[in-house]
């Protein structure tokens, strides 16, 4: 498995399969997936431009696709996920980040997610704020 830790706005976390993340047949639904990775950015935006500094700044990031890839199921009894994200392009008004979902040293799940940031006030694209696109120089 890769070693991604190295990916520029890499960002972790342990995820606790819950119950009601499971669907009827077992697994952890594909709704839960599109909200572990808004967990992943809050978390990613937290680490290196916070929301509310952004709030502040007049900008707002918004996903424009997100693609998921199953591998394999996640269960009840996995129990604990290990949640990954990163960045792959920031340029000009756009970006592109990754994740994937971990257990036991088994990737279970990759996504990708494409977006824009947004000056609020005009609600009209902007370039990808310095404080994350120097991440990528």
């Amino acid at each position: 498995m890769e070693d991604v830790s190295k990916h520029p706005l890499f960002v972790e976390q342990k995820i606790r399969v819950k119950t009601y993340d499971i669907d009827f047949v077992g697994h952890v639904n594909n709704t839960v997936y599109v909200r572990w990775l808004e967990d992943l950015r809050l978390l990613l935006l937290d680490t290196y431009y916070p929301l509310e500094e952004m709030t502040a700044d007049n900008i707002s990031p918004i996903i424009v696709n997100t693609s998921v890839h199953y591998k394999q199921g996640i269960v009840l009894a996995d129990k604990y996920v290990t949640a990954q994200m990163w960045g792959i392009k920031f340029e000009r008004a756009t970006f592109l980040i990754e994740a994937r979902f971990v257990v036991d040293d088994e990737i279970r799940c990759t996504a990708e997610q494409r977006g824009t940031f947004v000056d609020t006030t005009k609600m009209r694209p902007i370039r990808v704020p310095k404080q994350l696109s120097k991440y990528f120089e």
